[in-house]
């Protein structure tokens, strides 16, 4: 409920407007109005993407990750959903993608979900390690979301985004997770 909460209390705007300014400085050239972009804990005690000191729109996350601007900005975070509250993490999810949709130059696009046979599963486990095939096979995608979008009329920096809902097949509980990596 934190979440929906969160969403419904931000306005839905177009990029540039109010409500927007995180995409704002995410799509500036340049990495010098990046500083300001963060992350804070809050009352909750869950974690709010912060522009300049004060909450962005994506609030209440329980994980969240940033990386300096230095080899390309990256920034991160999940919201967590225990099993029987998949109705509450759609929902939300639904919600976080007609935001990001109101502030991004051009909308999202859906991706269709990948099912990898069990050979193919462990290919890739031997390439990239049995964690990966563990994910592979308890992890099932509800929902993908993603875009690459130039960073002013040069193109030389680009911003993607990835918004994804799973859920764990192992204990029931669902993942809200989104990145903004530019490079």
């Amino acid at each position: 409920a934190g979440l929906a909460a969160a969403l419904l209390a931000a306005p839905t705007v177009a990029e540039a407007k109010p409500g927007c300014e995180l995409f704002e400085v995410m799509f500036a050239k340049g990495d010098a109005r990046l500083q300001g972009v963060g992350l804070m804990v809050n009352a909750k005690g869950l974690l709010d993407m912060t522009l300049d000191g004060k909450p962005s729109f994506f609030r209440d996350a329980t994980d969240c990750d940033i990386d300096s601007p230095q080899e390309g900005f990256d920034l991160g975070c999940e919201w967590d959903y225990p099993a029987g509250e998949g109705e509450a993490a759609e929902r939300d999810f639904s919600r976080m993608v007609g935001r990001l949709n109101a502030c991004l130059p051009t909308p999202l696009e859906a991706v269709a979900q990948v099912t990898y046979t069990e050979a193919q599963i462990e290919e890739l486990g031997a390439k990239y390690g049995p964690s990966f095939a563990e994910y592979l096979r308890t992890k099932k995608q509800l929902g993908k979301f993603e875009a690459s979008i130039p960073a002013g009329a040069d193109a030389d920096v680009s911003l993607e985004i990835e918004l994804r809902l799973e859920r764990d097949d192992r204990d029931g509980s669902l993942e809200i997770s989104v990145s903004f990596n530019r490079y």
